[in-house]
């Protein structure tokens, strides 16, 4: 494989990322959203991305159109949701005209991400984020693009130098971590280029590890000559960097941490008045003895002197008692553990 022709397409998409309106260091502010919106609406658009089964690329094309829609316009926080599904099946077509892939219906992708919108909103609203980013043919250019072409030239690099360890395929883990640099808002100042340079460089010091190899030194080497070949300022690149490592050690050690938010199940009074209350269960049964109080006792001789009825009716009295006495203490004891039965209303209240 030549790298030459990849340096070419390198080449147009670098022309092309000043197109990029919504990322950038030149890029707006977004007027009317917080960044803890936009990041939120971001892993909606993950989530949706997994749900219908679609390429990493329609996400790409969704927070693309977000970030330029917003820095065109400005948008209230209540409108943000169906802006997202909107953007994203946008994308989805976008990515069907160029590669093909089943697109959602607007109804079922309304009530999939749970937006409040109707289907005829989500087509409205595809309709001025399609008139307002005109200029834009097919999907857009983003971080995706550039990391793509970036590994490929890596590759073929690794290719012509004959290098015992060839760079495989671009691994599934690596655009998974492109997806969660994405959905951070911090990295919307930065340059798309950078962004993939960076996370690649990332990727290429796991590679390498800690040793000094020939391996290191040509992967790393590879970085210096693409930083250089992108224009990308060295203190920018440190940066950048620095950013990467950070936010991708924060997304890991989230998803070390198991998920403690207590769980609250929300009822209707007429639902509390039917539900059996729960808290006076009891978690354990007292324990039952197999062993009787008369096989601890000897066992009884019997001798001329005594006559069996007497002994039968000595038994039967004994029996009586001791039945009499054990009624009487089951008694006490329900007396003790039996309360007053509560009901659900009492329970939500005293909680």
């Amino acid at each position: 494989m030549e790298v030459h022709p990849l340096l070419g397409r390198l080449d147009k998409l670098l022309a092309d990322e000043g197109e990029c309106v919504g990322r950038g260091p030149e890029a707006p502010p977004h007027q009317g959203i917080s960044p803890g919106l936009r990041d939120g609406s971001a892993h909606v658009l993950r989530c949706l991305k997994v749900w219908f089964e679609l390429p990493t690329d329609v996400f790409h094309a969704a927070t693309a159109n977000i970030d330029s829609f917003l820095a065109k316009m400005k948008a209230q926080p209540k409108h943000l949701s169906c802006i997202a599904v909107a953007a994203f099946h946008l994308a989805c077509t976008q990515y069907k005209q160029e590669f093909g892939c089943s697109v959602p219906e607007p109804g079922t992708l309304v009530y999939i991400s749970q937006s409040r919108c109707s289907a005829s909103d989500l087509v409205r609203m595809e309709g001025i984020l399609a008139n307002k980013l005109s200029n834009q043919c097919g999907l857009p250019v983003t971080c995706l693009s550039f990391i793509r072409a970036m590994w490929e030239i890596s590759r073929a690099a690794t290719t012509q130098l004959t290098m015992p360890h060839a760079l495989p395929n671009l691994p599934q883990h690596l655009l998974h971590q492109l997806e969660i640099l994405v959905c951070d808002s911090s990295t919307m100042r930065i340059r798309p280029c950078e962004l993939a340079l960076a996370l690649l460089a990332v990727e290429f010091q796991r590679i390498s590890g800690c040793e000094k190899s020939a391996v290191s030194a040509a992967l790393m080497g590879f970085i210096t000559e693409l930083q250089k070949y992108c224009a990308i300022q060295p203190q920018d690149f440190l940066r950048t960097h620095t950013l990467v490592l950070s936010i991708l050690e924060r997304y890991n050690g989230d998803s070390g941490v198991p998920h403690r938010q207590r769980l609250v199940w929300k009822l209707s009074n007429r639902t509390l008045k039917h539900l059996r209350p729960t808290d006076k269960l009891r978690a354990t049964l007292p324990r039952i003895s197999e062993e009787s109080s008369d096989r601890n006792c000897g066992v009884r001789l019997r001798s001329s002197s005594e006559c069996s009825l007497e002994s039968l009716s000595d038994s039967d009295s004994g029996k009586a008692s001791n039945g009499l006495t054990n009624i009487n203490t089951s008694e006490e004891e329900s007396d003790i553990e039996m309360e007053e039965p509560r009901t659900w209303a009492k329970i939500v209240a005293s909680n």
